[in-house]
């Protein structure tokens, strides 16, 4: 029987009030930005070579601004799993209207809604994930660039009713994306920070 694996780091999802207080922060090609866990007190240093994320996306014409960078990661057994960076967006004028209706403290509760669906919705997308690579491409990087794109897409379609939920219930739009670049899929030995 083969362990399951995931880590989603939840301080990663700081409290969502602080969003309108301090902008996020860009992560750049120039400095090297780092995320940390406190489940496993590791620190994820992005590589300079990848490009920045979208700082911002349009979504249903109104613009989400990007809140946080999560670090995650899920095994679908001891070979095969996904290991890397979820952006987190969400909309300004949302956080500022709850806060000034519900308080701020209502902010760690969505934390824990988001933190929980987003750690879902990658382990779903890593147990249905066809991990076989394409036999013709050229390089190992080609195919992780790839099998990349193809989760990528996969956890998009399988987070967006979770996401869809999450709005009705909240009313604030937010929206939750692997960085393609910055992911890693494991095909022969899956690590995860910890296990659960």
């Amino acid at each position: 029987m083969n362990k399951t694996r995931y880590l989603l780091t939840g301080t990663l999802l700081t409290v969502l009030s602080a969003c309108s207080i301090q902008p996020p922060k860009p992560v750049s090609n120039t400095d090297s930005t780092k995320v940390h866990s406190t489940s496993t007190d590791a620190v994820v240093t992005l590589d300079k070579a990848l490009p920045a994320p979208d700082l911002t996306i349009i979504k249903n014409g109104k613009t989400l601004k990007l809140t946080r960078i999560m670090e995650g990661g899920a095994c679908k057994n001891n070979q095969q799993g996904a290991l890397g960076l979820f952006r987190l967006y969400t909309n300004p004028d949302d956080i500022e209207r709850i806060k000034q209706n519900q308080g701020s403290g209502v902010f760690a509760d969505f934390e824990l809604l988001i933190e929980a669906f987003s750690m879902r919705a990658l382990q779903k997308t890593v147990d249905q994930f066809d991990f076989q690579p394409d036999l013709f491409a050229i390089s190992e990087s080609d195919v992780q660039k790839e099998l990349a794109d193809k989760f990528t897409r996969m956890f998009i379609s399988l987070i967006a009713d979770d996401i869809a939920e999450f709005e009705i219930k909240t009313t604030l739009m937010i929206d939750v994306s692997p960085l393609p670049n910055a992911l890693t899929i494991y095909l022969n030995g899956c690590e995860t920070a910890h296990d659960h």
